[in-house]
């Protein structure tokens, strides 16, 4: 049986070989391959040796493949390179690397078991079979994965650190913790791990621990990054002088940090430390990149601090600077400007912001109000006329502002016919529903807002002033008492410190013959909102039925002394005559 070299067999061996080139593998030596006659078709053997050359010449096009992202081109080279040379070991390494990226995890799995049967002390395959786990969600097996890897190199800190972030993932913030000790009582100088439980011990809200850690990290490793999370770290805990001090020392450090001065400024209006603020706004204006923004910013400060003619000189300078409209900047001047009864300019910067403007709404209110300012109604109901025939602009909060322009104009059918437009068009909008049961009730259409009120709470049943309005409508007409109860109660669970919810609530007590209860509840609504009339109303009503006629008439005529509406005044005087007759003086 003839001898032949290896080169005969392999497309490449012959392409290299008719260019002069060998590799090893594929010189004219005897070949360590016995093959058949051709005349026989006799299957050839491998006896002995790898191919290196071959196998080396797959792995390099594997790689390129690789490199390229072209995965399955280089799946078959690397197996290519393995039939070559099946010890090769770097090949059998990146192989299941790349039948996970084919979310082929079952065989890369099995590959590495395989390999780490042979090889069990070898670390780098195993955080690989490691991570395949992780992505399969396996936590279980991938922790004993990370645990092995640390039992061969307890010096190495890194899988404990990998698998308290399994641990993390997981939701076992326990068990990540203890690992993260277990890392840092064997190298207390982790950067990753000091930092990793800094991180965690903040969102537990161990903050004194956390700064501690992050003090650490910071003194093996310094960073702006870390400073600027550790103060803000300290912010949470409204250490401000703590904070400031993080900041400033990070300017010391570099000067040009906007992130830091940025902070800076929030910390001193935090403090309402506005001088401060504009201070270092200013220095910030110097070094950023984004000055107008920064001057947007100072104009901001100048509107809290009531210095309105100051804001809009920045703003203006802005607007004049980029030479286009800006919706947000004209906003602002126009509310500016209205601000300071400056009507005429506020409807000019109000007018340049246009439907496709985010502002646009709120431009129309603002427009709306200052037209109202002006004394033009009708321009105001002609401008909301217009904005509802556009499908696109319109909104609830639109069909609600024109029927109150409506009712202000005394075009009561108007505002009813606005609102019922509005209701037709979005009869699932609770707001606007709500807004309409006023009306009806305001117009002395009472059972008709009950049932819209009533529609209210079933689109939303915890619409506080809806179920607060039917609980003390049926109260104060004494039916339904059980049901109007619950609703109140509702309401004043959604509430608490709403002082006429608490009016109704005393007054359903009242209803139910509940008087302690109904005493004591209209006496903190009346601490609550001291300038509503019927509060004191009521309470009077209760003292009355407690026989406290002193109490009584104090509050009857403390609440006298608030109506405005000549049937209240009258009605609520002959309660006083009849009261100072009976000589409780």
């Amino acid at each position: 049986m003839p001898l032949l070299t290896r080169c005969k067999y392999h497309v490449l061996c012959m392409a290299l070989g008719s260019a002069g080139i060998l590799l090893n593998g594929c010189a004219n030596s005897p070949s360590t391959i016995s093959v058949a006659d051709d005349t026989q078709n006799t299957p050839a053997v491998v006896l002995d040796e790898a191919d290196h050359g071959c196998s080396y010449f797959y792995f390099l096009w594997g790689r390129t493949a690789e490199l390229s992202g072209k995965n399955e081109e280089a799946l078959e080279a690397y197996e290519k390179a393995l039939i070559c040379d099946p010890s090769a070991e770097l090949i059998v390494r990146r192989i299941p690397l790349l039948l996970a990226r084919l979310h082929r995890t079952d065989e890369a799995v099995a590959r590495l078991m395989e390999y780490l049967d042979k090889h069990p002390r070898d670390i780098e395959p195993r955080m690989v079979l490691a991570k395949i786990l992780l992505g399969k969600k396996q936590f279980k097996h991938a922790a004993a994965e990370y645990r092995k890897i640390h039992e061969i190199a307890p010096q190495d800190v890194t899988p404990l650190l990998l698998l308290s972030e399994l641990y993390l993932a997981d939701g076992k913030t326990k068990q990540a913790l203890v690992t993260l000790d277990e890392a840092l009582d064997a190298d207390s100088q982790s950067y990753s791990g000091q930092v990793l439980m800094a991180r965690l011990l903040a969102s537990k809200r161990d903050f004194g621990k956390a700064e501690h850690h992050y003090q650490e990290a910071l003194a093996i490793n310094w960073s702006a990054s870390l400073q600027l999370e550790l103060a803000e770290v300290i912010l949470q805990q409204k250490k401000y002088d703590k904070a400031i001090t993080l900041y400033k020392d990070l300017l010391n450090r570099d000067e040009f940090n906007e992130d830091a001065r940025i902070a800076l400024v929030h910390v001193y209006l935090q403090q309402n430390r506005e001088k401060a603020a504009l201070e270092e706004l200013n220095r910030l204006k110097k070094i950023t990149h984004r000055p107008g923004q920064v001057d947007l910013t100072i104009a901001r400060l100048y509107a809290r601090k009531k210095e309105y003619k100051k804001a809009i000189a920045i703003l203006s300078d802005i607007v004049d600077t980029e030479k286009q409209d800006n919706a947000e900047i004209r906003y602002m001047l126009a509310i500016l400007h209205f601000q300071l009864e400056q009507y005429k300019e506020a409807l000019f910067n109000v007018q340049a912001i246009t439907p496709e403007n985010e502002e646009y709404e709120d431009a129309i209110i603002l427009q709306v109000r200052t037209l109202r300012e002006l004394g033009k109604n009708e321009q105001a109901i002609a401008l909301l006329e217009s904005v509802l025939e556009q499908e696109k602009s319109r909104t609830p909060e639109m069909f609600v502002l024109l029927a109150t322009m409506y009712q202000l104009n005394n075009q009561q059918q108007q505002g009813r016919k606005t609102l019922v437009r509005g209701v037709d068009t979005y009869p699932d909008n609770f707001k606007l529903l709500y807004e309409y049961g006023l009306f009806l009730d305001y117009n002395g259409e009472h059972q008709q807002a009950i049932d819209v009120m009533q529609k209210v709470i079933q689109l939303k049943p915890e619409h506080a002033a809806a179920l607060n309005f039917v609980g003390y409508s049926w109260a104060d007409q004494k039916i339904h008492l059980e049901n109007a109860f619950e609703y109140i109660q509702r309401a004043a669970r959604l509430k608490p410190k709403n002082g006429y919810i608490q009016d109704s609530l005393g007054w359903i007590y009242y209803r139910l013959g509940k008087l302690k209860e109904a005493v004591t509840t209209l006496e903190q609504a009346a601490n609550l909102a001291d300038d509503d009339p019927a509060i004191l109303d009521h309470l009077g009503d209760v003292y009355l039925e407690l026989g406290r006629s002193k109490d009584a008439l104090k509050a009857y005529q403390k609440a006298l002394h608030q109506y405005d509406d000549e049937q209240n005044i009258k009605r609520l005087t002959e309660k006083i005559r009849i009261l100072e007759q009976q000589d409780i003086h």
